[in-house]
C-alpha cells in the first residue's frame, strides 16, 4: 500500500520539555520581566497588573503560535515593493538585467542567459508507443546535459482572439449570415465560459546559462551551441522548441507586470504606445539601457 511521504517535516532540539530552544528563551525572557513587575519594580497591583497581562499574552503568542514570523513576515512585506512599473527602476533592480542583445539576456552579475520556448503537447491523446517514446526521448535530454538548466512554467490568460478572429474573416469573406449568426453566438460563449470558469494557458521556458570567457563573442556562440543542443535533442522525442529573440525577450519579461501577454506579436500590447519608439530604434541589436 502505497504511503504518502509528508514534507514538511522539521525536527527542533527540546531545551524545557516540550518547548524548543527559541521557544525556551521567549518563556525564560517573559517570566523575567513579569517577575521583575511584580517583585522589584515598585508598582501598584493595579499599574503593574496590565503590563504583566501584556507580556503573557506575548509570550503565549510567541510560543505558541509563532507570532514572531508573522511578524518578520508582515516587516517584509511592509518593506518590499508592491507595485512597480515594468520601465522603472525598482523593477529593473529587483530583475537585475543589464541589457538583452544579441537574443541573450545579460545579467548584472555577469551571466548570459538564452530562454527557450517549449510548446507544450497533450500527453494524455498519444499512444503508448508515444508516450514511451517522448518519456525515454526526455530522460535521454536530462542525462545529455553538461551545463546547468532552470525549467521556468508561466500561467496566462487563455487569450482566443486571433482564432476567433480568424474564424470570423473566413466567414466575412463567404459571405454567410447564417454562420456570422452562429459565430456570434459561439464567440460569445467562449469568452462567457473562460472567464467563468478562469481557464488559464501555460507557457514553458528553457532557460540555458552560458559559459563565461574573456571574449564576450565566444560566450555568445556557446549560448548558442548549447541552445541548439537543447532544442536538437528535445526533437529527437517529439518536442518542439525555439529560442528566443530579443523583441520576445523583452515581451518576456514585461509581462510579469501586465495583465496581457502576446509573445508571438511584434510588440506586446502594453508597449504599444512605444511602437514609434522601436521603429526608430536599430532593428539588429535591442538594449535594456542600466539607468533611465
Amino acid at each position: 500500500m502505497p504511503y504518502k511521504i509528508p514534507t514538511d517535516i522539521r525536527y527542533e532540539e527540546r531545551l524545557f520539555g516540550p518547548l524548543t530552544v527559541k521557544q525556551s528563551i521567549y518563556a525564560l525572557v517573559a517570566a523575567i520581566l513579569i517577575l521583575y513587575l511584580i517583585f522589584f519594580s515598585g508598582l501598584e497591583f493595579y499599574v503593574y497588573i496590565i503590563p504583566v497581562f501584556l507580556v503573557a499574552i506575548l509570550a503565549i503568542g510567541f510560543i505558541m503560535f509563532n507570532l514572531d514570523m508573522y511578524l518578520l513576515n508582515y516587516l517584509y512585506y511592509i518593506k518590499g515593493m508592491k507595485e512597480s512599473s515594468w520601465i522603472s527602476p525598482a523593477a529593473r533592480k529587483l530583475m537585475e538585467i543589464r541589457s538583452i542583445r544579441a537574443d541573450a539576456v545579460f545579467l548584472k552579475d555577469g551571466r548570459v542567459l538564452g530562454v527557450i520556448k517549449v510548446k507544450p503537447i497533450n500527453f494524455g491523446v498519444l499512444s503508448r508507443e508515444d508516450q514511451d517514446t517522448v518519456i525515454y526521448g526526455f530522460l535521454e535530454f536530462i542525462n545529455s546535459l553538461s551545463f546547468p538548466i532552470q525549467i521556468v512554467m508561466k500561467s496566462v490568460n487563455l487569450d482566443l482572439s486571433d482564432y476567433l478572429g480568424a474564424l470570423k474573416r473566413r466567414i466575412v469573406q463567404r459571405d454567410d449570415k447564417m454562420a456570422l449568426a452562429y459565430y456570434e453566438h459561439f464567440s460569445e460563449y467562449m469568452y462567457d465560459y473562460i472567464k467563468a470558469n478562469k481557464i488559464n494557458d501555460r507557457l514553458f521556458y528553457i532557460i540555458v546559462p552560458a559559459k563565461r570567457f574573456a571574449d564576450e563573442k565566444k560566450t555568445i556562440m556557446n549560448l548558442e551551441d548549447r541552445c541548439k543542443a537543447v532544442i536538437e535533442t528535445l526533437g529527437l522525442s517529439g518536442i518542439i522548441a525555439e529560442r528566443l529573440g530579443n523583441r520576445q525577450l523583452l515581451s518576456l519579461y514585461s509581462s510579469y507586470f501586465t495583465e496581457s501577454f502576446k509573445l508571438d506579436e511584434e510588440f506586446v500590447s502594453p508597449i504599444t504606445m512605444y511602437k514609434r519608439m522601436w521603429h526608430e530604434a536599430p532593428k539588429k541589436v535591442y538594449y535594456v539601457e542600466e539607468e533611465l
